[in-house]
């Protein structure tokens, strides 16, 4: 996700465009949606270390998680923490406090860019916030500034009065009349009695070092790999990279550390704890992967077909650079908004509205592996859906909506879907009546389906198709 969100990003407006199309019909109340935190986590003042388990409790839900990268959560993976209802018939009331604990622990909450720690952070729906978190406050920055001021001023004062009585009896007659009866009895009583009395009041706290590791990422001829060169990761992160043939080119070899891997357009190294290499290489041919173009604002994207084990998680679709400009992904499960998590898996048939700031690319690689078309539910009630269409001719075309939905027609009596509606987000908007004129559903798109009676949803889509 966007490393650096903004608060706030479901808007009043856009909560109410969203609202409108699921509230046509009576059945479906408004939902209440998760209020999704991110930032950064402290224990004791260090980055608090992978495997953190962070909880959120407010009346009536809550949420929890388990980090992935050193010192934050949900910053620079899809591992946010999602406040929710905790059953069917549960509500949280806007503006209950919410305490998050960490590992069991009471944490203080902070908002990003702010300087004041609090016990509890309110609720709110739909609301994405960046809230950092801590537990054990600050390393004391205080050392005694105390030192001793007093010195000996006594020294001795005292010189031998004393002298030798007896002296030779034979001495010169003529000697001088004058001789010094005096002897010195002062001697230097002022010593220095001022020291230093101003020490450093800021001790360096201790901090633990987080030490890069070095990938080398490398492509051969007819292509590119992004980022190249010597590319500086810090221990525990998480770095991708996107691997692009030219034109007329497809990918034919990618070496990590020398070992061949799968050949994928985005290859990810998870948990960084040693250096690595990556090589690519290209050679003539179709691509084996196709490409979504996401544009700015708000987006209805989905796969039309089956992806490969491993290519099937939304962070392994979008590339760093893309995941970078999006701000919040949402999804429909047929009665309540969900924020997709880490390593959630697209599937075809389903849809998700994906918010983008200026543009996201998503690379889709069908599985290898030999499957039958894809199927779901659809419930009684509004659906979000993504079409399936078959692979023709180097692509998928668009279908018209009474081919797309033919499984889930249903029958007079008893019928199935009964209006079909094209939000325009970043693809034509339209609405459509069972039996109307017909409209084309488009490849790697979203739309919403009234049914009137659950059925079946059939795909057209199979793999291998290379």
């Amino acid at each position: 996700m966007k490393s650096h969100r903004k608060t706030g990003w479901f808007s009043l407006l856009g909560l109410l465009l969203i609202l409108a199309i699921v509230t046509i019909s009576p059945a479906v109340a408004a939902p209440i949606l998760p209020h999704t935190f991110y930032g950064n986590v402290t224990i004791g003042s260090q980055p608090a270390p992978v495997n953190t388990h962070i909880t959120a409790s407010v009346t009536g839900g809550g949420g929890d998680l388990v980090t992935t990268i050193v010192g934050e959560y949900g910053i620079h993976d899809f591992n946010t923490l999602e406040v929710q209802p905790s059953g069917e018939d549960a509500a949280i009331t806007g503006g209950a406090p919410i305490s998050f604990f960490i590992n069991g622990v009471r944490a203080e909450v902070r908002e990003g860019g702010k300087s004041t720690w609090s016990a509890s952070y309110p609720f709110a729906s739909g609301v994405d916030t960046n809230l950092d978190l801590r537990v054990g406050g600050t390393a004391p920055t205080t050392v005694p500034t105390t030192v001793p001021t007093t010195v000996p001023t006594t020294v001795p004062t005292t010189v031998p009065s004393t002298v030798p009585t007896t002296v030779p009896t034979t001495v010169p007659t003529t000697v001088p009349s004058t001789v010094p009866t005096t002897v010195p009895t002062t001697v230097p009583t002022t010593v220095p009695t001022t020291v230093p009395t101003t020490v450093p009041t800021t001790v360096p706290t201790t901090e633990i070092p987080a030490f890069p590791y070095y990938i080398s990422a490398t492509a051969g001829p007819n292509g590119a790999i992004t980022p190249s060169g010597s590319v500086s990761v810090i221990s525990g992160a998480d770095q991708s990279f996107t691997i692009v043939p030219a034109t007329g080119y497809t990918i034919d070899q990618i070496l990590v550390d020398g070992t061949p891997v799968a050949k994928t357009p985005v290859y990810t190294f998870n948990d960084v704890a040693a250096d690595h290499t990556i090589v690519a290489s290209f050679r003539e041919g179709s691509p084996e992967y196709f490409t979504a173009e996401l544009g700015n604002g708000w987006n209805l994207f989905s796969t039309p077909i089956l992806l490969g084990s491993g290519y099937q998680y939304l962070e392994n679709i979008f590339p760093s650079s893309s995941l970078g400009n999006i701000d919040v992904i949402l999804g429909w499960n047929g009665s309540a908004w969900f924020i997709p998590g880490y390593h959630y898996e697209l599937a075809p048939l389903h849809a998700l509205y994906v918010k983008v700031d200026d543009s996201a690319t998503a690379y889709l690689s069908p599985s290898d592996a030999i499957t039958v078309p894809p199927v779901r539910s659809l419930v009684k009630g509004w659906n979000l859906i993504g079409p399936a269409p078959d692979y023709q001719e180097g692509g998928f075309s668009a279908r018209p909506v009474e081919d797309t939905l033919v499984t889930a027609y249903g029958d007079q009596e008893n019928p199935g879907y009964l209006i079909v509606i094209s939000p325009g987000v970043n693809q034509p908007g339209w609405s459509y009546v069972r039996d109307a004129m017909s409209v084309d559903l488009l490849p790697y798109k979203g739309y919403w389906v009234f049914m009137e009676n659950p059925e079946t949803l059939a795909g057209f889509s199979t793999t291998p198709i290379f």
